[in-house]
């Protein structure tokens, strides 16, 4: 169950200022276990719980400079009665045209994250988990490159603090032909910190006619710190190269045809892993094996015809185009004590997909 009455306050024509409250219920139920035999099994976790989230934020805005600047400034406060917590997180962000063409922003604030019900009220966890803080800052600028071609490029950085992490929950390698095996019941603790940095570009062009489309590309980097361990690490989305292109071309008033080009570079293989001739073996670092980068294009052409009030469209598209083999993450399965080998399942993406279809609208 969910509450959020807002209330706007224009006490000036250029600065609202905007005010509410939240209230959420919040309940979670279940268990892990494992089957030691086909009648007997052990319980791994158990969580039952529910809680009371509320929290409130005023925000103030303001609109000068005949409209090309903009300022913003606001709080807000949550609680949890779980773990009897509470936090507060300031934000604040300016947006400036310095010229008719050119728009700059800039941002920056602190946001907190409570833990899941099931971590707190855990047999593994504990209702005296701090919630998780964030700080975040952004730059921005965004050029205008005639009537309908825009060119922004981003920075971004976060560093965050007291996220919930199970230190001991994967096999590694203590030293060489000596291995660390798990607990069953790895226990849930805030030892994890660490930032995420990169900047991002974005070149689009709108039209309702002939060619329109964009092409964007993003820089990131991650690496977190476990202060039970000692470790440093990328996390387990760490993706340090994204690349996206999308076009469309109306070739007729009534056909169009477009052309969806992505590219991303290897995610971690989530495990103190290593890897050499295909064959996965157990180490002492964290996340340095990654998977094949991801790549895949789609194609897809439209025929419109119009009767009256109605429209129809018919469509056919085909999704991965190249039928490339893009691969997923399952598991981390049994490994060999002796020599640490271990094996890992890689779960297939869709191949190549052709479709056709037909869409009324009226």
């Amino acid at each position: 169950m969910r509450s959020t009455p807002n209330a706007t306050w224009i006490w000036n024509s250029r600065a609202p200022l905007d005010f509410g409250v939240s209230v959420r219920q919040l309940r979670d139920q279940g268990y892990g276990i494992q089957y030691q035999t086909a009648a007997t099994t052990r319980t791994l976790d158990r969580y039952d719980g529910n809680g009371t989230h509320t929290g409130g934020y005023v925000q103030q805005s303001f609109l000068g400079w005949q409209g090309r600047l903009h300022l913003f400034a606001g709080v807000r406060w949550d609680r949890e009665n779980v773990d009897r917590d509470s936090a507060v997180s300031p934000q604040a962000s300016v947006s400036l045209m310095v010229t008719s063409s050119t728009r700059v922003q800039l941002g920056w604030g602190q946001y907190a994250q409570f833990p899941e019900i099931s971590v707190l009220t855990s047999i593994l966890g504990s209702r005296y988990l701090p919630p998780s803080r964030s700080n975040q800052a952004i730059a921005a600028v965004e050029q205008r490159l005639g009537a309908r071609t825009r060119l922004r490029a981003e920075w971004y950085d976060r560093n965050d603090r007291d996220l919930v992490f199970q230190p001991l929950a994967l096999p590694r390698m203590l030293s060489p032909g000596k291995y660390f095996t798990p607990p069953l019941n790895p226990s849930y603790v805030d030892s994890l910190r660490g930032y995420a940095r990169g900047a991002e570009f974005f070149l689009q062009r709108s039209s309702a006619n002939k060619f329109t489309g964009w092409l964007s590309y993003a820089f990131g980097r991650t690496n977190y710190h476990d202060t039970v361990l000692g470790n440093w690490f990328p996390s387990n989305y760490d993706q340090r190269h994204t690349m996206n292109a999308y076009g469309s071309y109306r070739l007729k008033p009534t056909v169009n045809l477009s052309l969806r080009v992505s590219y991303g570079s290897a995610f971690p293989v989530p495990g103190y892993l290593s890897q050499a001739g295909g064959i996965y073996s157990l180490s002492e670092s964290l996340n340095q094996v990654r998977l094949p980068a991801y790549q895949r294009a789609d194609f897809r052409v439209n025929k419109a015809w119009t009767r009256g009030q109605w429209k129809w469209t018919l469509y056919g598209e085909v999704i991965n185009l190249t039928n490339r083999t893009n691969y997923l993450f399952d598991s981390l399965n049994g490994y060999n004590t002796k020599s640490g080998v271990i094996s890992v399942t890689l779960d297939k993406m869709f191949p190549i997909l052709p479709s056709a279809g037909i869409v009324f609208e009226r």
